[in-house]
């Protein structure tokens, strides 16, 4: 594919000047204002017109040039992306709409969310009670009606936005939208982790508001041996949750 932009870059860099002078050759010889009687004036808009012909050229061929270089930098940022353990992806409400924007293409995710007493408020203020997350309820659930899998486990403070989520999951596909509570009994690390169609992952971690005074950085990485470290982690948090019981009771008594 390189190649082909290749040779095609160079032949139209050979082509513009070519056409141009033709086209100068061709509009003096043809005098379409009739200048015959004054060859200095016929060769005007000959010059004129190879001129504009160079400058389209030109301007194609910069053009073409730009997406390359845009393209070659999206590669080289995946690559660099690819290659290091962590990046750092930015705030919780930044790093939250990254994933929001990969809702279309995601397949299965699994997410914690961990907060304390004294940290609900700083949580509440500068990510859960934003436009971006309480818009994402809705959107979560129109993704997991369309088929993706997102399991969700948390502590008691998360209970109320899991319930949102799930209300707005059709009936037919409650099965792709699961989450289990767990009551803290010391620290657990927030992360989420995102399983892609074309069966990438990666996972966000650092989440947590706890003990700084600034929005901490949310770091992802895409190094197997740090995925699976979460994933174990994750394993062991949805064995020892559990179910929203009220929940279900409420949902199996408006069955009846």
């Amino acid at each position: 594919m390189k190649k082909f932009a290749s040779k095609k870059q160079i032949v139209l860099l050979i082509i513009s000047p070519i056409l141009s002078i033709v086209s100068f050759v061709l509009t003096y010889l043809l005098d379409p204002l009739k200048y015959a009687s004054q060859s200095a004036l016929a060769a005007i808009p000959a010059f004129l017109l190879s001129i504009i012909i160079l400058i389209i050229g030109q301007n194609i061929n910069t053009h073409n040039e730009v997406e390359k270089v845009s393209a070659d930098s999206e590669r080289l940022s995946e690559t660099v992306k690819n290659y290091l353990h962590v990046t750092k992806l930015g705030t919780p409400k930044s790093a939250w709409e990254y994933i929001i924007n990969r809702l279309p293409v995601l397949e299965y995710v699994q997410n914690t969310s961990f907060n304390f007493e004294d940290e609900k408020d700083q949580t509440n203020e500068r990510l859960y009670d934003g436009n971006i997350y309480q818009q994402s309820f809705s959107k979560i659930a129109k993704q997991v009606n369309h088929g993706l899998v997102w399991k969700d486990i948390g502590d008691l403070s998360a209970l109320e936005r899991f319930r949102k989520i799930d209300s707005y999951v059709s009936e037919k596909n409650k099965r792709n939208y699961q989450f289990k509570l767990i009551t803290q009994s010391e620290p657990q690390i927030g992360f989420i982790i995102l399983t892609y169609l074309d069966g990438t992952t990666e996972v966000l971690f650092n989440w947590d508001f706890r003990d700084i005074p600034q929005d901490p950085v949310v770091l992802l990485s895409r190094d197997l041996e740090i995925i699976n470290m979460f994933a174990a982690q994750y394993k062991g948090l949805w064995r020892v949750g559990v179910n929203d019981y009220d929940s279900m009771a409420t949902r199996s008594t408006s069955k009846k």
